[in-house]
C-alpha cells in the first residue's frame, strides 16, 4: 500500500478481507445466517412468557434464549460494536436483506412507487421508531417476555419488507425506518476504524469510477454505492452501511476498511445531524434511567416525579409514568437546563443551533455510558447463555431456578468493578471530548463544551454509585 495511505491496518489487504469480506457471497451468505437465527428466536419465543408471574419473568427474561439473545446480547453488542467498529452491524443485519428481497419483488411487479419525503429522509421516523420502542419497553415490558420480543422481530421484519415493496429509493429501511439507526450512526462516528480510501490522489486519477457507475448499481457482488455515496468523499453520519460493494467495485483496490488517519474527510468533525441531535437528547434520558436503576437510593429519587403521577392515576401502569419522565420530561429539563448554561457561558444563537451544538458535545460522553450500561447487562446475563443453549424455551430452567434445584448464574463481573471500569471510561470520554471541542473550529462552542461537561459530571457520579455498591 502507498505510504501516503490513508488507512491503517487495513483488513481489505489480509486473507480475511480478499477471501471472505470482498467475496461475492459476502455479506448475503451473513445476511442470510442472520435472518435464519431470528426466524429460531421467534419461533422459540412465540407464546412463551403469557401466564407466567410477574417474578418469573424477571428471570425468564434470562432463562429464554429468545430475550437473552436479543437484550441481552445482541443489543448490547450493536453499542459497543458502533464504538470500536462503527456500523458494523449494518454489514450483515438481516433487515437490510429483506429490505433489498421486497424492493427486487417491487422491480418485477413493475407496480408504482413512492419516493422518500424530506421527513423521512431526514430520519426523524428513525427516531420516532426508537421512541416506541422504548415506550414499549417500559410499558408492556417487551424485553422481559419472549412472546412480545417475537412480536416486535416480526414488525420489524415486516416493516423492512413493506419498505422496500412501497418506496424505490435504496436502501430505504435502512435510511428512513430502522429503530437502531440513530444509535449506530451517532454512535459510530467516533471510532477510527472507518472505511475510506487509501490513496486520494489514486482516486482522483480514476477514470472509471466504477465505484459510483450507474451501469454497476444492479450487479449481484461489485456493485457501485447502493447508498448513492462518494466513497472518496466521506463524511461522518453519511449513511454508510459498510456493505463493502465500494471495495468490490473498485479496479485499483483503493478502498480500505481500518484505522482511519485524522486527516481523512471522514474524521472531520461535523455537528449531528437533527435527528441525531434528538437521539442523543433521548438517549441522555434513557441512560440515565439504566444507570441510576442499578442504586437504589438514587433510583428512588430519580422516580419521584414519576411516582407521584402514578399516585394521582393508580389505573394507569406505572411504566407509562416512567417512560413519560425519562423519555420527555426528564430530557427536557437537562437540555433546558444545558441551554441556559451555555447562554450564560456565552453562548448566542437560536435555541436550535445551542441544542445541536450541546447535543453533539455530550454524544460521546453518552456514547460511554450508554456502554457502561451494556457492559452491566452482559455480565449480568452472559452465565446464563449456557443454560439457554441447553433449555432454549427457558420455562424447564426458570422452574429448576425457582425450586432452588439450581443455583442462579453469578454475574460475570460484579457491578463495582464495572461501575470504577466505566468511571475510568468516562472520565477520559469526557476530558477527551473537552479537548477535542476547544481544538476544533466546527465545534468550539460554548454549548458544545456545556453538554459535554454537564454528561461528563451526571455519568461520572453515576458510576461512582456504581463503585461503592456491596
Amino acid at each position: 500500500m502507498a505510504e501516503k495511505t490513508h488507512i491503517r491496518g487495513n483488513v481489505l489487504d489480509g486473507w480475511v478481507g480478499q477471501r471472505v469480506l470482498k467475496s461475492a457471497a459476502f455479506p448475503l451468505a451473513a445476511q442470510a445466517l442472520g435472518l435464519g437465527a431470528m426466524a429460531f428466536l421467534i419461533a422459540n419465543g412465540w407464546g412463551a412468557g403469557r401466564g407466567v408471574s410477574a417474578d418469573g419473568i424477571m428471570t425468564l427474561r434470562k432463562t429464554s434464549l429468545t430475550t437473552l439473545v436479543v437484550w441481552g446480547l445482541w443489543w448490547p453488542s450493536m453499542i459497543a460494536g458502533a464504538l470500536f467498529l462503527g456500523r458494523a452491524w449494518c454489514m450483515v443485519c438481516p433487515m437490510e436483506l429483506v429490505n433489498r428481497a421486497g424492493d427486487a419483488v417491487a422491480q418485477l411487479g413493475r407496480w408504482p412507487r413512492a419516493r422518500l419525503g424530506p421527513v423521512l429522509r431526514a430520519g426523524w421516523l428513525t427516531l420516532a421508531a426508537y421512541l416506541l420502542l422504548q415506550f414499549l419497553v417500559a410499558g408492556l415490558s417487551i424485553h422481559r417476555i419472549p412472546h412480545a420480543t417475537s412480536v416486535m422481530l416480526i414488525a420489524i421484519l415486516a416493516t423492512a419488507l413493506l419498505a422496500g415493496l412501497l418506496y424505490r429509493d435504496p436502501r430505504s429501511f435502512c435510511r428512513s425506518l430502522c429503530p437502531a439507526k440513530a444509535l449506530l450512526s451517532v454512535y459510530g462516528r467516533f471510532t477510527p476504524v472507518q472505511l475510506d480510501v487509501c490513496d486520494a490522489e489514486r482516486c482522483a486519477a480514476c477514470a472509471s469510477r466504477e465505484c459510483v457507475s450507474p451501469e454497476r448499481r444492479h450487479r449481484l457482488s461489485g456493485r457501485s454505492c447502493p447508498s448513492l455515496l462518494t466513497p472518496w468523499a466521506r463524511r461522518q453520519s453519511d449513511n454508510c452501511v459498510l456493505c463493502l460493494e465500494c471495495a468490490k467495485a473498485c479496479p485499483q483496490s483503493n478502498v480500505g476498511l481500518g484505522w482511519t488517519a485524522r486527516a481523512a474527510s471522514i474524521r472531520q468533525p461535523r455537528l449531528l445531524a437533527p435527528f441525531e441531535a434528538g437521539f442523543v437528547m433521548l438517549a441522555a434520558g434513557f441512560v440515565t434511567h439504566e444507570v441510576v436503576g442499578e442504586v437504589a437510593a438514587i433510583e428512588n429519587v430519580f422516580h419521584w416525579i414519576p411516582e407521584r403521577l402514578h399516585a394521582t392515576m393508580p389505573l394507569i401502569a406505572f411504566g407509562w409514568f416512567e417512560a413519560a419522565w425519562f423519555l420527555g420530561l426528564y430530557p427536557l429539563l437537562l437540555w433546558s437546563l444545558c441551554a441556559l448554561l451555555a447562554r450564560a457561558f456565552g453562548q448566542r444563537g437560536t435555541l436550535g443551533s445551542s441544542l445541536l451544538a450541546a447535543a453533539t458535545g455530550a454524544a460521546p460522553v453518552v456514547a460511554v455510558a450508554h456502554l457502561g450500561k451494556a457492559v452491566a447487562k452482559v455480565c449480568a446475563w452472559g452465565g446464563f447463555l449456557p443454560g439457554a443453549i441447553a433449555d432454549p424455551v427457558g420455562l424447564d430452567t426458570l422452574a429448576r431456578i425457582a425450586s432452588k434445584t439450581i443455583a442462579a448464574p453469578v454475574p460475570l463481573l460484579d457491578l463495582p468493578l464495572v461501575g470504577w471500569i466505566m468511571l475510568t471510561a468516562t472520565t477520559v470520554a469526557g476530558a477527551s471530548c473537552v479537548l477535542a471541542i476547544r481544538r476544533s473550529e466546527t465545534l468550539r462552542t460554548p454549548a458544545a463544551l456545556t453538554g459535554a461537561a454537564l454528561a461528563g459530571g451526571l455519568y461520572v457520579g453515576a458510576f461512582a454509585a456504581w463503585g461503592t455498591l456491596g
